[in-house]
């Protein structure tokens, strides 16, 4: 027993019959389980937060450039002086996926460009501008809102 520290020699002097180094091995492996068990339960929870995160990268992508261009198509629509239902229920279509996909940060904008969009397509000539106006200022929050959320920026 010259290999053990002098106190867990002492130990074992002091309790006749009982192997000392046997119980010392349970008890490092029972703390090296342990200790292994924590570690891999903490790089799990790394993996699935950054799972989280980029889960649904390429469906976003794909849900913002879709209500993007609707919003375009329905703004050309009034600019041109055609309303067109088509070009409005795809604003409303991916707005709604919108919804389900988008976290907080990036819906609350979406709806206010949504809720102008929807003004915007039938209103009268003299409110265009303002609306337009709005809606251009709504739209760069909601771009940035978004490049925020994908990392980009």
């Amino acid at each position: 027993m010259t290999a053990l520290p002098e106190c867990v020699q002492a130990a074992a002097a002091v309790v006749p019959g009982v192997d000392v180094v046997a119980i010392a091995g349970i008890v490092g492996t029972l703390l090296g389980a342990i200790l292994g068990a924590v570690i891999t339960w903490k790089v799990q929870q790394r993996q699935f937060a950054h799972e989280d995160r980029t889960r649904f990268h390429n469906r976003r992508l794909a849900v913002y450039a879709e209500f993007n261009e609707a919003c375009d198509r329905v703004t050309a629509d009034a600019h041109a002086g055609a309303a067109d239902a088509h070009h409005l229920d795809q604003v409303l279509r991916s707005y709604q996926t919108l919804r389900l996909i988008a976290s907080e940060q990036v819906w609350a904008p979406a709806r206010a460009v949504q809720a102008t969009i929807a003004r915007l397509a039938s209103a009268p000539a003299a409110e265009f501008a303002a609306l337009e106006q709005a809606l251009t200022n709504q739209q760069r929050e909601l771009s940035g809102a978004i490049r925020r959320e994908l990392g980009v920026e």
